[in-house]
């Protein structure tokens, strides 16, 4: 037993370390400041709004819907290795204590986040209720209470191999937190909150009992775990490098015409490299697209001038700045050294490159103002990200680059 607590030490302590290795460098980078104003600006608007609201706002539903996704989305973070499938798997029967220490920690990294999300709900609740912030606590509690009946449910659910049973599982515990806490924010009678722990207790048994001479499901406790990381690693690899990220690579066959446009001559070596790189990695061409979409969806629904102004202007240099680290994508491999080129081409392609994505990127955002607004609000938003875009490409980029390079 010492040994499995030792060895449950011992993952959180890697834990923590990686966390701390990698968040410097994202906290001392000019990522914060944009991070800052952009909750900052979305602070100032949504008081504003919270003013706007009267009794009629359906409250109830809107934090019901909210709170209970992120209370349904319990994941596990049980820090498995891929060689635990082997190692540990003999001794499963006494590794319960690692288990539950895994899912207390888990419950004290999400209740961070349903501590957060309440905090942001409450000025809503407040205006249209007139009850103050007097339940914040009382609120606070139910849900510390429900997050962790949702995540052991979610390990009873880990030892099923039918991913139907999970999808239901999932919608079932969705509607039940959404309608309870719909019901808490409502102040309803209390003889229908008894039914529903009633419920959640009658719901605790039955999957219990259900997997209870069931084994652990390693495979998919070692895979959900090394997703997760891999998450936090990618969005790390924007900052600095990391080792332990396994890139996604995907064919994309259809946007293949795409590189027809790289003409075929000795000096675009690294803007074909580059361009099928982006095209390839599901990093950069899902960050684009994801940063693209966002965007495009914010500015169709802003109406405010200011947000026409900031909202591209945010995304693009988001953009652009989490795409430069794919300068060193290639970095480790030997045979881009041995192109018959000058090392000078690997900048310049880089750079007119990123050029053309943020290029692409202002284009669709003043369509999307232009068909939501009006043609001139389209043409500003279009020359507003031209000519943010050169000045982020011609001073900002190469100086980061500098700062990669000394690394």
């Amino acid at each position: 037993m010492k040994q499995i607590e030792s060895l449950w030490k011992e993952r959180v302590q890697l834990y923590i370390h990686d966390l701390r290795r990698y968040l410097k460098y994202i906290f001392n980078d000019h990522l914060l400041f944009v991070v800052i104003f952009a909750l900052s600006a979305g602070a100032y608007y949504y008081s504003g709004w919270v003013k706007t609201l009267n009794a009629d706002f359906p409250i109830g539903w809107v934090m019901g819907i909210l709170l209970g996704i992120v209370l349904t989305m319990s994941p596990i973070y049980t820090l498995l290795k891929e060689a635990d499938k082997v190692y540990l798997l003999p001794i499963e029967m006494k590794l319960k204590s690692y288990f539950r220490k895994a899912i207390f920690l888990s419950f004290f990294l999400q209740a961070y986040i349903l501590l957060m999300l309440l905090a942001v709900c409450m000025p809503m609740y407040a205006k249209v209720s007139g009850n103050g912030f007097k339940s914040f606590w009382y609120i606070l509690i139910i849900l510390f209470i429900l997050k962790i009946w949702n995540l052991f449910l979610q390990w009873d659910v880990l030892k099923l191999q039918n991913q139907k049973l999970a999808a239901i599982d999932w919608i079932i515990r969705f509607i039940l937190n959404m309608s309870f806490i719909y019901f808490i924010i409502e102040r309803v009678d209390i003889w229908i909150n008894a039914i529903y722990i009633l419920l959640y207790l009658a719901l605790f048994v039955v999957y219990h009992q259900k997997v209870k001479e069931k084994t652990l499901k390693w495979d998919i406790l070692i895979n959900r775990e090394q997703k997760r990381m891999s998450a936090f690693y990618r969005f790390a690899n924007l900052f600095t490098d990391v080792p332990k990220l396994k890139g996604q690579i995907k064919r994309r066959k259809w946007l293949d015409p795409v590189l027809q446009f790289v003409q075929y001559d000795q000096r675009n070596t690294y803007t074909f490299l580059f361009a099928r790189t982006f095209i390839r990695s599901s990093e950069y061409f899902g960050l684009f697209v994801r940063l693209t979409l966002i965007g495009g969806v914010l500015l169709y629904f802003s109406g405010q001038q200011y947000l026409l102004i900031g909202i591209p202007i945010l995304f693009l240099y988001l953009t652009g700045f989490q795409l430069i680290p794919m300068i060193r994508y290639h970095e480790l491999k030997i045979w881009q050294y041995l192109y018959p080129v000058e090392g000078s081409l690997k900048g310049k392609s880089f750079l007119q490159l990123l050029n053309i994505f943020l290029f692409v990127q202002s284009i669709i955002f003043g369509i999307i103002v232009l068909l939501r607004h009006s043609w001139e609000n389209g043409l500003f938003v279009l020359i507003l990200g031209i000519v943010f875009s050169f000045i982020f490409i011609k001073w900002y980029v190469p100086s980061r680059l500098r700062k990669i390079n000394q690394r």
